[in-house]
């Protein structure tokens, strides 16, 4: 576990992902601690990958499709990254895509 404030950026492959909907990765800087979960299991599929400087990348959010349902995981969310308006839409967005539900981008 590293700790320090965490930057992210998209993972290869998911810059297209609807829980990445209208959410600015360079933006996301995880106020916690850089959690140690590489490797991810081969079913899981990384989102964002997370970094502190002088400690290896690792995974900070992906997804996992389980029978018929959805998972979302992130390993953000010390309380101040909820003040992170883009950690927020990513919530949000997870939410609608765990329901298969549009995710709504909105123009502020």
């Amino acid at each position: 576990m590293a700790t320090g404030q965490c930057g992210s950026a998209p993972a290869d492959g998911a810059e297209g992902h609807p829980i990445l909907a209208g959410v600015a990765p360079a933006s996301l800087v995880g106020n916690g601690s850089l959690y140690k979960v590489s490797p991810l299991a081969a079913f899981a599929h990384p989102l964002l990958i997370g970094e502190v400087p002088g400690h290896p990348a690792e995974p900070v959010a992906w997804t996992h499709a389980y029978h018929d349902g959805r998972v979302f995981y992130t390993s953000l969310g010390h309380r101040d990254d909820f003040r992170n308006e883009a950690f927020n839409r990513l919530l949000v967005n997870a939410a609608f895509w765990t329901l298969r539900r549009d995710v709504a981008v909105c123009d502020r």
